[in-house]
């Protein structure tokens, strides 16, 4: 699996167009904020590069630098920011102890960095009306901000549900932005938990479990898990579309 990364597979287009193959182009680094524990947002300026993507797709970053670890120079990282937001991208990234990371963690302003994108596949319609729940662990969040920051700013009307589940409080990413974005659209629910996901979680939250397509994004043993819970509670393997992300 390629790192922080989730692709849609779906049965329509978005936006009645594909955005499936990429090109290479460079953006400026502009800066970096600490959103959470060793976790990181890193923002770059896009504003004078023809570069669109769809929420929920994703780029491959190269970093060349001295001594890199047997991963290489390259990673790929979704795209965290609405494609909306033209003069920003936005990648949140968690700061681990590999040296692409200690790469990235030390940019600086006006930096050039290589990017190739967008790539993987956004697929859910905008006149899609079916229910949705997206169901996130840990940094696996970074795709339903974006595609929930679209959703919102583009006003669309399916009713989707966000169980975005952090096993420690200083880990929880983008909670005010999103809870902004709860109360203000009744179509969306968003609810931020410190537990494991649960049928008995699910159910509380989601009037009908037959009716909604389920999509699950985090750890590969959090995917699983919860792709056997919804099979468990008679979810068809049609209803879940599912991406880990590994070695992030």
């Amino acid at each position: 699996m390629v790192n922080n990364v989730f692709i849609y597979r779906a049965r329509c287009s978005c936006y009645n167009k594909w955005m499936g193959s990429g090109k290479s182009f460079s953006l400026n680094f502009i800066n970096k904020e600490q959103i959470a524990q060793d976790t990181y947002s890193f923002f770059f300026d896009r504003s004078e590069v023809p570069f669109d993507f769809l929420p929920g797709q994703y780029v491959r970053m190269t970093l060349p630098h001295g001594n890199p670890d047997d991963r290489g120079t390259s990673r790929y990282f979704t795209i965290a920011s609405s494609p909306l937001q033209k003069n920003v991208l936005m990648l949140t990234v968690k700061i681990l102890e590999s040296s692409f990371k200690k790469a990235l963690y030390h940019l600086q302003p006006g930096d050039t960095v290589q990017f190739f994108g967008p790539m993987g596949w956004f697929l859910l319609s905008k006149d899609d009306k079916q229910e949705k729940v997206f169901i996130s662990g840990g940094i696996g969040i970074t795709p339903f901000h974006s595609l929930l920051t679209t959703f919102a700013d583009e006003k669309l009307h399916a009713p989707i549900t966000l169980l975005a589940a952090f096993s420690e409080h200083a880990e929880t990413l983008f909670y005010d932005e999103l809870m902004a974005i709860n109360d203000k659209h009744a179509q969306i629910t968003i609810v931020y938990i410190k537990q494991r996901i649960s049928e008995g979680l699910i159910k509380k939250h989601v009037k009908d479990i037959v009716k909604p397509v389920y999509y699950v994004v985090g750890s590969p043993l959090m995917v699983e898990a919860t792709k056997e819970l919804l099979f468990s509670m008679k979810i068809s393997e049609e209803q879940i579309q599912t991406e880990d992300f590994t070695g992030y």
